[in-house]
């Protein structure tokens, strides 16, 4: 854990989540840039709970961590701001073979299973998986919550088992769970829909840096934003060696080999972006619903959520 408080002399403080939405700070981590920087860099991998209490009570500057977690910060007295992206458009609904033929019209699907509420699994209520399944439900298949089941469920391990267990009809998860659940298992389960499709530019990981760090330090900021943008170009470069990272953080082979982290860079679901011009118009979808589902006091706007001087003067347009 960091010893000081964000501001006080000493390295800057990077906090950040292993998880694939952030997988740029794996590559930076195993490729060793953090040490090759110019600026001085302690890093520290945590959950993006944790991320957020970290940046809010001015022990990190910079943290890389989920849209959500990011809206919750920016709404807390702690003044930050989204510089950079990390992923865009990673969602996917999975649904049994036996109601997967539901959703090829245009609206609707979400009639009685036997019986009882359709079921849809979801990560917890006001996670960006939850506000995705609301708004495919609602606005894209012009359907009635109330039709619908939601099933707040852990995490990657905890969906995956739902539906491979049978327990929900269909779930809204980010690669590589749907490509594990393809690769290695022959349960009946389609993609029906993408993420882009109805959200386009939905973003999973982001990058926070607390404003009054970053206004101190444009230069730390800058310098890490490239460094990113060169991880986001590895991952396309490299995918072999980025499914291998990939797979470690996962687990190792037995949770995740990495011939199927391979197959899951390569899905259309996987789209790994440093720009945050990107995402402005998804995260705004998603404020508004962070908002209604409580985790926010405020809506806030792409104004207010994101900085983007530091992302132009340090890619721009290269």
């Amino acid at each position: 854990m960091f010893g000081q408080n964000s501001g006080a002399p000493g390295p800057i403080q990077l906090a950040y989540d292993a998880a694939p939405p952030h997988f740029q700070a794996v590559v930076m981590d195993r490729e060793g840039w953090f040490e090759e920087m110019d600026a001085d860099f302690e890093t520290e991998e945590a959950s993006c709970n944790s991320i957020v209490q970290l940046l809010t009570t001015g022990k990190a500057d910079i943290g890389m961590i989920g849209v959500v977690p990011a809206l919750v910060v920016a709404d807390s007295d702690a003044e930050a701001s989204v510089v950079s992206a990390s992923s865009k458009n990673g969602f996917v609904v999975l649904t049994a073979e036996s109601v997967a033929d539901r959703f090829e019209a245009d609206s609707g699907g979400f009639d009685a299973v036997d019986g009882r509420r359709f079921t849809l699994g979801t990560y917890p209520k006001g996670s960006v998986s939850d506000i995705t399944a609301r708004y495919w439900i609602s606005n894209e298949r012009e359907a009635s919550l109330e039709n619908v089941e939601l099933v707040h469920l852990g995490g990657p391990g905890a969906a995956r088992q739902a539906l491979l267990a049978g327990e929900v009809d269909g779930a809204v998860i980010p690669e590589p769970t749907p490509t594990l659940i393809e690769e290695r298992t022959d349960a009946p389960y389609q993609r029906v829909a993408r993420v882009e499709q109805f959200i386009p530019g939905e973003p999973a990981g982001v990058t926070v840096a607390r404003d009054s760090f970053a206004e101190k330090r444009p230069d730390a900021v800058e310098a890490f934003i490239d460094r990113h943008a060169s991880a986001t170009q590895f991952i396309h470069d490299n995918p072999d060696q980025a499914a291998t990272y990939m797979s470690d953080v996962y687990g190792g082979e037995s949770a995740l080999d990495a011939s199927t982290a391979r197959a899951a860079l390569d899905s259309p679901a996987t789209q790994y972006t440093t720009d945050p011009h990107d995402i402005t118009s998804g995260a705004e979808v998603l404020a508004e619903y962070a908002h209604r589902l409580g985790k926010t006091d405020s809506r806030l706007t792409a104004d207010e959520l994101f900085d983007m001087s530091y992302y132009d003067r340090a890619v721009g347009d290269q």
